[in-house]
């Protein structure tokens, strides 16, 4: 569903008709070409076979008979206002490493990999995959997935919810609750505890990220692990557009004025992959600005990056990258990794 949305956010931004509609069904037969308009592509040969859910009841984990139930399928599209494509690219999105056309990378980035991906999800589960799409007209990408129907549960589950606090101190505190209401923990942070690290409340972050969900994402979780502020930007020249405000600029230090209004920054989240000015691209020109005075000091910058091979992360490390994180990370694990880097950098 992410690479579908995020895909037609790309492709209809620079339209004059923005449009994106999602459509949500179920039903108790196999979705056909008739039911939605889309030709689903046939399973591959050498796709695997369904998934396995828990089939056997259990009265030690609860497990359900799940082959007991009704079968379902559930079909997801996504419609969009976007350019559209020919029957020729059609043949090619879902093939590994293939795009529309060439030109599909320079002007919106990605791997070609996401639609690949995608096709072996959804036949892993016992899907299928498809799209319909008129070029000047826009494109319909749609899946279905196989499941059953679940069984009522027996009583309300009880729900947690912990809420965290920023103050210094120590105790915990459990609410009491009932059944199928929240149990609440408010658990406040110490100075002595894992979560706590005042310099985290100190970053602040720009995301430069051409993926809109993505950078959404990655920005909220930011912001509530403590981080101070976070800036995004859609690609490397617009990241180095942006560092010309901050306090790295020349200017900020032989002018009061300027450096009251600079920017404070610590840290630059950088993906690789991105159209315009890729991160590798924009890291080089950094470092060049670095050695010949146009930046002040270091920019610690950060590379995230699907190309998880020694030699990939390699060339990143030699292109001026700090430090290289692989997809898929998680943010909470990367926020002491920015702390730690940006300490170092400032020693």
């Amino acid at each position: 569903i992410i690479n579908f949305l995020t895909n037609a956010i790309k492709f209809t931004k620079d339209e004059k008709t923005r449009n994106i509609t999602i459509k949500l069904a179920a039903s108790t037969t196999k979705p056909t070409e008739k039911d939605f308009g889309i030709a689903f592509l046939p399973p591959r040969k050498d796709a695997n076979t369904e998934l396995q859910m828990p089939l056997t009841p259990s009265l030690s984990n609860g497990l359900m008979d799940w082959t007991a139930e009704e079968e379902l399928y559930i079909y997801i599209g996504v419609e969009d206002t976007g350019r559209g494509l020919t029957e020729e690219e059609c043949k090619l999105l879902f093939q590994r490493f293939a795009q529309a056309s060439p030109k599909t990378h320079k002007t919106y980035g990605g791997s070609g990999l996401g639609l690949f991906i995608s096709r072996g999800l959804s036949e892993l589960q016992g899907g299928q995959i498809g799209v319909k799409s008129v070029a000047g007209v826009g494109s319909t990408f749609g899946f279905y997935v196989k499941t059953r129907r679940a069984a009522p549960p027996t009583a309300p589950a009880s729900r947690s919810l912990s809420i965290v606090s920023t103050e210094a101190m120590t105790d915990v505190e459990t609410l009491p609750h009932k059944d199928g209401e929240l149990d609440v923990q408010i658990v406040t942070r110490s100075n002595t505890s894992e979560l706590s690290d005042v310099t985290v409340e100190n970053l602040h972050i720009l995301v430069c990220e051409d993926n809109a969900i993505n950078q959404k994402v990655i920005a909220q979780q930011l912001r509530r692990l403590g981080v101070h502020t976070v800036h995004v930007a859609d690609d490397g020249l617009a990241a180095l557009n942006f560092l010309e405000t901050t306090i790295f600029n020349p200017s900020a230090s032989t002018s009061s004025s300027s450096s009251s209004s600079s920017i404070p920054l610590s840290l630059i989240l950088m993906d690789v992959e991105m159209p315009v000015m890729d991160g590798l691209t924009c890291v080089r020109r950094i470092r060049e600005l670095e050695s010949k005075g146009g930046i002040i000091g270091h920019v610690p910058v950060i590379a995230i990056t699907a190309n998880a091979r020694n030699e990939q992360v390699a060339v990143a490390v030699e292109a001026g990258m700090d430090e290289v994180v692989t997809k898929p990370f998680l943010v909470r694990e990367l926020v002491p990794r920015m702390v730690a880097l940006v300490q170092r950098c400032l020693r």
